[in-house]
């Protein structure tokens, strides 16, 4: 099954009802059973579980190939708690990424017309 025609609106909604109805944790930053603070430890949980991974391809337990498919599953649960904890701040997942990518390529001087360009090639394919 292919998710890529999905947007960050439809991940964020789809994931906040996940979480909500399906785990039963409200996302607000200040909610007392789930606070902002949990989702920092969920991101730095799921990032040091990456790291391990790749710890051991570096000391020859296992090659990236052999991990490709787990590594990839890391830096998903990476991707969906980074969601929550923007959705948590009340904040549009997709605004907050391509605002930071937009900052980051003002700073190092990357064309806006490329910037622009890129994006509407992703949007037409």
């Amino acid at each position: 099954m292919s998710y890529n025609r999905h947007t960050f609106e439809d991940f964020q909604n789809t994931n906040r009802r996940r979480c909500e109805d399906g785990f039963g944790h409200p996302v607000a930053w200040d909610e007392a059973s789930w606070p902002l603070e949990n989702w920092a430890l969920a991101i730095a949980g799921e990032a040091g579980e990456l790291c391990n991974l790749i710890k051991k391809c570096l000391r020859g337990d296992f090659t990236v190939p052999e991990k490709r498919a787990d590594i990839l599953r890391e830096m998903a649960d990476i991707i969906t708690y980074c969601d929550l904890a923007i959705s948590s701040l009340g904040a549009d997942t997709g605004e907050t990424v391509w605002g930071k990518f937009h900052e980051v390529s003002a700073r190092i001087q990357w064309p806006q017309d490329e910037r622009i360009d890129a994006l509407e090639t992703r949007v037409a394919e």
